[in-house]
């Protein structure tokens, strides 16, 4: 199993590789170090644009024609083989991925197959309804529950319902809800009609308000309705109301009418609706509603409990087709079952992903929690994944938006929002089968030492997982060496990458895994020795006491900067001072066995050995140490022949020199100091034993600089 670069080319600042394979057929895992600017950020945005189907180019070269050509485990790249996870991106989301692997569950499959039968019958419903405005999604207001849950619960109801309403629907239930604004506003004048029309009604001796049920004015409109075709009276049949016997449709047809009107046409009654209707006059956006009252002045007694009319009037369009709702109901009580258990095993699912959660809130230091909040939706209702961000301050907690988040987050914690959001994505193709290259660029950042191993323990997890291979590319040699030791990487799957003037990226082994300065110590190679001047002198520096008269300490200063005796320290006396730091038992090079040899001479002497090698090492630190001893004491022999007269420093001497020079050096000259000012102190005073800034320069640099500085007259 390998990724085989088998060609890229002007993609991004690489200029070429061709034939380059990494192995993950015996390892899980690659690790890359390159300095920045060489190669990762380049390589992982062309295998984004491959993934993306398109062509990576040169940015800031685009006339060069690219061309790229990777696989990985003998596919062509792709969305299911290969992730890429840049070092930041604000704009990731892992949404869509955790919603599109989820919805390809067998679960999903389920239900959809369900929902598909639900769906046929719910539209054979919807249609019959001929309702002339979106019935479902006004009937879902009713309570928090879907179509087929509030059919179920209120079936009962539903087949009760006595009354169809003639007005038009939004007529009174307006989109803009500007009718139940007027009623919560002007509920006292409603109230009035209400009351006058129930004492009304309370003395009618037709229409009757009863503990078993009242008889009202829509009842009688149902009675009128049922016996409209005369049959009943033409079969010799009666009715008696208020004492009279009705023994024709028309009779009956007038007492009810007479009745209504009675009731309608009182004073005080149309008193209270004309003040209503004032109010009603005084906005042109309420005409619809006004036309409706008009039509039916009762419809005034249904609104002060708007909600609950509301449910009986889209329980009346119901009513009309009530064969079309048994049939769904029925239809979605006999699938109920399975849907239960559908949305338990979705619950249950769910810990998984907040076992992600989890991890992360355990691991990573930052002031929020995050959850998924919307697991059985992303399943059932197609939504999209949502997660909740909440954020704690002083045991008060509050819900953010992740936009408003990265806002305000410092640079450590939205990185850390980022990594979050990549477990996520990982997470989601956890649930494919497929084995999957995932490449990670500097995904840790070289100044956030705080959740530095929290990645490395989840990149120690993913390493676990069967279907993942990890390419990890970084600049960050501290975090090179710790996830190499962690990982348990085998050294053969770990690469140094450097850039040549033909600007080829160059795979070197990888090196510096383990302790620089005793494997340098115990080194019987000439060029150990120089390298070792710098180690052993801050050695002293952190354990003497006064290291201004400290004479071994005084030598090796000697060693790095040009003294009045630089030129005539024996070899020996640099082998002794070693031996009182490790031990006369120690490794000795061979440079240490000739008595006559003086460091001065022999440090230009493998300087320059280094600089006509042409198969050199651009990656070996012990070359860049000695090239940088040798610019710096070159410059400094040349600024203080420049100066000629008495010079002492007083603690930076390299600078101090330029200073006491430069106004003596021509333009070229300054530039030639200055960078020897920029390049060789941080490669020379190794304090912190992290070899980052010596790693991170080229030897192409070293090479030029040592040049131009031999060159000055």
């Amino acid at each position: 199993m390998k990724l085989e670069i088998i060609n890229i080319e002007n993609c991004y600042g690489i200029g070429k590789i061709q034939e380059k394979f990494l192995d993950f057929s015996e390892a899980k895992s690659c690790l890359l170090y390159a300095q920045n600017g060489v190669f990762k950020t380049s390589f992982a945005k062309s295998l984004t644009d491959l993934i993306n189907n398109e062509m990576p180019k040169d940015n800031f070269y685009p006339k060069r024609e690219s061309e790229i050509k990777i696989e990985f485990n003998g596919k062509k790249i792709s969305k299911e083989n290969v992730a890429v996870f840049h070092s930041y991106d604000e704009k990731f989301s892992s949404e869509d991925s955790v919603t599109t692997f989820m919805a390809k569950s067998e679960l999903k499959q389920r239900y959809d197959n369900i929902l598909s039968e639900l769906e046929k019958e719910k539209k054979t419903l919807l249609k019959s309804l001929k309702s002339g405005f979106n019935y479902e999604k006004e009937i879902e207001t009713i309570k928090n529950k879907n179509f087929y849950e509030i059919l179920d619960t209120y079936l009962t109801e539903i087949e009760n319902s006595e009354k169809h309403y003639s007005f038009e629907y939004r007529d009174i239930f307006d989109k803009s809800k500007k009718v139940k604004d007027f009623v919560n506003e002007h509920r006292d004048l409603i109230e009035q009609y209400f009351n006058k029309y129930q004492e009304l009604l309370s003395q009618s001796e037709i229409f009757k308000h009863m503990d078993g049920g009242d008889f009202g004015t829509n009842h009688a409109d149902d009675l009128k309705k049922a016996l409209e075709n005369n049959r009943f009276f033409k079969a010799n049949h009666s009715l008696k109301i208020a004492g009279e016997e009705i023994t024709n449709y028309q009779k009956l047809s007038d007492i009810f009418e007479n009745e209504k009107n009675r009731i309608v046409n009182d004073e005080k009654l149309k008193e209270s609706f004309d003040k209503i209707e004032k109010v009603i006059n005084a906005n042109k956006e309420l005409k619809a509603f006004k036309d409706a009252i008009n039509r039916d002045n009762t419809l005034l007694t249904e609104l002060l409990d708007y909600d609950s009319f509301r449910k009986k009037v889209l329980f009346s369009y119901l009513k009309q087709v009530i064969q079309n709702v048994k049939s769904l109901v029925n239809l979605y009580r006999e699938k109920k079952p399975e849907i239960e258990e559908i949305i338990k095993q979705a619950n249950k699912d769910q810990k998984e992903w907040e076992s992600v959660i989890e991890i992360f809130n355990q691991r990573f230091l930052v002031p929020f929690k995050v959850e998924l909040q919307n697991q059985k939706d992303i399943l059932l209702n197609k939504d999209t994944a949502q997660f909740r961000f909440i954020f704690s301050d002083d045991n008060q907690d509050m819900n953010v938006q992740k936009e408003d988040l990265q806002k305000h987050l410092s640079g450590g914690e939205k990185r850390a929002l980022y990594i979050l959001q990549i477990l996520f994505e990982i997470e989601a193709r956890k649930r494919s089968d497929e084995v999957q290259l995932l490449v990670f660029d500097d995904i840790s950042d070289s100044f956030d030492y705080r959740n530095k191993y929290a990645i490395i323990e989840y990149l120690k997890d993913l390493q676990e997982c069967r279907q993942f291979k990890l390419l990890v590319m970084t600049h960050n040699f501290d975090f090179y060496r710790t996830l190499a030791s962690r990982l348990d990487i085998p050294r053969e799957q770990i690469k140094m990458i450097r850039k040549n003037d033909a600007r080829e990226i160059i795979f070197e082994n990888g090196g510096y895994l383990k302790s620089f300065i005793k494997w340098i110590r115990d080194s019987e190679k000439d060029k150990d020795f120089f390298t070792l001047i710098p180690f052993v002198r801050n050695l002293i520096e952190y354990t003497s006491s006064q290291i201004d008269k400290d004479s071994n300490y005084i030598t090796l200063t000697n060693c790095l900067h040009m003294k009045k005796d630089t030129k005539t320290i024996p070899i020996q006396d640099i082998s002794k001072i070693f031996d009182s730091v490790f031990g006369k038992e120690r490794k000795k090079k061979k440079i240490e066995e000739d008595n006559s040899k003086l460091y001065f001479q022999a440090i230009y002497d493998i300087a320059e050995e280094i600089y006509n090698d042409k198969d050199c090492n651009h990656i070996e630190l012990q070359n860049k140490i000695i090239l940088s001893m040798a610019i710096r004491l070159k410059a400094e022999e040349w600024m203080l022949n420049k100066l000629n007269q008495e010079f002492k420093s007083e603690k930076n001497q390299t600078r101090e020199l330029y200073d006491a020079t430069k106004k003596e050096l021509s333009d070229d000259e300054k530039r030639v100091i200055q960078k020897v000012l920029i390049i060789t102190p941080e490669n020379i005073h190794i304090n912190s034993f992290m070899f980052e800034p010596i790693l991170d320069i080229s030897l192409d640099h070293l090479y030029a600089c040592l040049e131009k500085v031999k060159n000055l007259n």
